[in-house]
């Protein structure tokens, strides 16, 4: 198992938790307590989360990943996000987050995320790398890198931007949004380890020393673009 992936994934639940729960409360209709499926829920993480509101099942295609969550007393299935073992209408609401950038035809995930589906059909987060800005300017060149880095493991950086064209793809009229995605410095200086250590792995020690003299002067600016997509069936 991956521990790395798994550490990461934690952190980006922990991002975003706040801002699932207030999407799930203001944008989405539903009755108490509804049954979920959460698309690639990974270690989950986010099932954890949104188990406060919902009965979810998880669906992985990582035995390594379907193990931990089943050790932790999680209901989670091992299955194909493009082939997913499920009659039709199963879920009042479907959802994924941080998967469709890693699929190479992510509207396949999408369409059966809708069969299985009564109501909803909810992509909670997909970055879109294309549109990151960092600052000061020598640190530009940190999400050229990040894209290509993405690319060369096989993920598309740019999904965020695509997702009413996936949706649509399939019939489904989605509203899109973007999360809040500028962190204060503090909290930029304490997220900031992964990339750093992601720099030094990957040898960019110029743009690792750049990047930690902007935190440590407070001149450091990110911002990547996350997105949403909800669609009602």
């Amino acid at each position: 198992m991956d521990r790395a992936l798994v550490d990461q994934l934690a952190r980006q639940s922990l991002w975003l938790r706040d801002s699932w729960l207030w999407l799930l409360r203001e944008k989405v209709i539903i009755q108490s307590r509804p049954k979920a499926l959460e698309v690639g829920c990974g270690a989950g993480h986010v099932m954890d989360i949104l188990s406060e509101q919902m009965v979810v099942t998880g669906l992985d295609n990582d035995p390594d990943m379907v193990s931990l969550c089943k050790a932790r007393g999680l209901d989670v299935i091992l299955g194909d996000a493009e082939k997913q073992p499920f009659p039709d209408g199963t879920f009042d609401i479907v959802y994924c987050s941080y998967l469709l950038l890693w699929l190479p035809e992510p509207e396949r995930a999408v369409r059966e995320m809708a069969r299985v589906s009564k109501n909803w059909v909810i992509c909670l987060a997909e970055p879109d790398y294309g549109a990151r800005i960092d600052y000061p300017p020598e640190l530009e060149s940190l999400g050229t890198a990040l894209v290509g880095d993405l690319q060369a493991r096989g993920a598309d950086p740019f999904v965020g931007r695509k997702l009413r064209a996936i949706f649509s793809g399939v019939g489904l009229d989605p509203e899109i949004g973007v999360h809040q995605g500028v962190w204060p410095l503090e909290k930029l200086r304490t997220e900031a380890e992964g990339e750093l250590a992601w720099l030094e792995e990957s040898a960019r020690p110029k743009i690792r020393a750049t990047l930690s003299a902007a935190i440590d002067d407070g001149t450091a600016f990110q911002y990547n673009p996350v997105f949403y997509a909800i669609a009602r069936k």
